[in-house]
């Protein structure tokens, strides 16, 4: 498995780019965010996705951007593909954008809909939280050190994340004290809020 490239860019086009490491040219497909001139020397950190006969690279610019791709590609129906185009958008503001809970900003995202969106925040919202000091402030929270911002309790907390995804307030009360009765409030905000949804479904 090939964890990291270091070398020199000797060819280039959209999404790939070939990487000389030591007279061996690496085949790399990289974010349509990433921009890496002929002759560049990279650093990649790579993810090496084997599939039958096929053996196939992702590079990265960061380690922060490879580890949002590795989350990216444990939820349902988003592959190392739709994972790429999703990282068109800059890592940082994916999971600042998860951890808001902002499902109406992530479906707008290249390749996420509504309902990726939702499974987005349902898998990875809990796990963008752990993020969060390694990318900054959440816009518009600038004067709050990260410790402080996850909310206030559970219930609020999984009502915000019913209403991004569309549900009226109301409603989403109500799941949400159904939810924190079932399941408590020592558990992942993720587990809670798909209790919240299975009630509402």
């Amino acid at each position: 498995m090939i964890g990291r490239l270091r070398g020199e860019v000797i060819e280039r086009a959209a999404g790939m780019v070939v990487v000389d490491v030591q007279g061996v040219g690496y085949v790399v497909s990289v974010s349509a965010s990433a921009h890496y001139a002929m002759g560049a020397k990279v650093d990649l950190h790579v993810y090496t996705h084997v599939r039958e006969d096929t053996l196939h690279l992702f590079g990265f610019g960061s380690a922060i951007e490879r580890e949002v791709f590795n989350h990216l590609i444990t939820v349902p129906n988003v592959g190392p593909v739709k994972a790429m185009a999703i990282l068109a958008t800059p890592a940082e503001e994916i999971v600042r954008t998860v951890a808001q809970r902002n499902a109406a900003k992530l479906s707008k995202l290249p390749g996420v809909g509504k309902k990726t969106a939702e499974r987005l925040l349902v898998d990875l919202a809990d796990k963008f939280d752990g993020l969060l000091p390694s990318v900054g402030r959440i816009e518009g929270a600038e004067s709050e050190p990260i410790s402080a911002m996850a909310g206030t309790t559970a219930n609020t907390d999984v009502v915000s994340a019913l209403v991004n995804l569309g549900f009226k307030p109301s409603a989403a009360e109500e799941a949400a004290k159904l939810a924190v009765s079932r399941r408590g409030t020592d558990v992942e905000l993720s587990i809670l809020v798909k209790e919240a949804l299975a009630s509402l479904r």
